[in-house]
């Protein structure tokens, strides 16, 4: 059988974030696993539906707009984008009016797509990722025209029971997570690692740029009173001179911290990352910085004079 799947994005998104805090998930392995675990025998295409922010929202929309172009690069993944609309609300109280944006057209373009190939004969079984109720006259339209329609959602907080009635079934993804999300940070490698001082010998080219990396990433998200998650840069992150792979690339922080150039911390109950305060410790890599921009150079050395300082003030 052949399956489609749709994914209502912010719902999607909060559910996961809900449900499974701080994970990252491999969207290509969700695919083939929900896949199976319908029965089916191929993947048609994955529908990606959600609002983009617009710049005067706030906050820091890095990691959505590295996911969607994630996705984009994703065979078989594609990605439909709507601008979030300004809408406007009055106090009942004060009668001031403050100003909002929010997502529109998204439900409804979602099961526009699903019924035009449901009537295509695209699919013999769609998989929605939502459990909004809005998606209740897409199911049944679906049925109606001999398709399979299920749900996927993490968890059950915010499944309609509604909706559950139109569905043919619905899939739980928080207990297979592990199925189909990037690991954690974990703990370091048990091998033996040659620390690294400033009297000893410079680390593995690709430590060194890891180190170097997450000083840009530092300065980069300390300007906006930000911090980098571990998953982030991991997964995210884009680096230069740094692995690909998110396995690669955490063996390397787990090194790091071994050795102490890295400390891993808790934040809002994520696992973030910074390098090392003490300047006596395992050597720092800001000195060679010869391939940075000159203004990247010196976000990065303010950026560590500042913690630095910070270090010393009495609590």
């Amino acid at each position: 059988m052949r399956v489609a799947l749709f994914f209502d994005g912010k719902n999607h998104m909060s559910d996961l974030r809900r449900a499974a805090g701080d994970t990252w998930l491999d969207h290509g392995a969700l695919a083939e696993w929900t896949v199976a675990q319908v029965k089916g025998e191929r993947l048609v295409a994955a529908y990606y539906y959600t609002g983009i922010p617009q710049p005067h929202d706030g906050g820091n929309h890095r990691a959505l707009r590295d996911l969607l172009e994630e996705l984009d690069r994703r065979p078989g993944f594609f990605v439909r984008r709507f601008e979030r609309r300004t809408a406007s609300r009055e106090c009942p109280h004060c009668r001031q009016a403050s100003a909002y944006t929010e997502e529109k057209m998204v439900d409804t373009s979602l099961v526009a797509e699903m019924l035009q190939l449901a009537v295509a004969d695209a699919y013999d079984v769609a998989v929605v990722f939502s459990g909004d109720l809005d998606m209740a006259p897409g199911l049944k339209a679906v049925r109606a025209l001999g398709k399979v329609a299920w749900l996927a959602t993490f968890g059950d907080h915010s499944l309609s029971n509604e909706l559950v009635k139109h569905a043919w079934g619905h899939i739980d993804l928080v207990p297979h997570l592990a199925e189909f999300s990037f690991a954690d940070l974990g703990d370091p490698p048990t091998t033996s690692v040659t620390e690294v001082h400033h009297t000893g010998p410079m680390p593995l080219d690709t430590d060194h740029q890891m180190v170097r990396e997450l000083q840009r990433a530092e300065a980069h998200f300390g300007a906006s009173g930000g911090f980098v998650g571990a998953q982030y840069f991991l997964h995210r992150w884009k680096g230069r001179g740094i692995p690909d792979t998110p396995d690669a690339r955490r063996h390397s922080v787990q090194r790091l911290i071994r050795i102490g150039s890295v400390e891993s911390y808790q934040v809002d109950g994520k696992t973030a990352l910074r390098t090392a305060d003490d300047p006596t410790g395992p050597i720092r890599m800001i000195a060679d910085d010869s391939d940075l921009d000159d203004d990247e150079t010196v976000e990065i050395r303010v950026t560590e004079a500042v913690r630095r300082l910070r270090a010393k003030l009495p609590t």
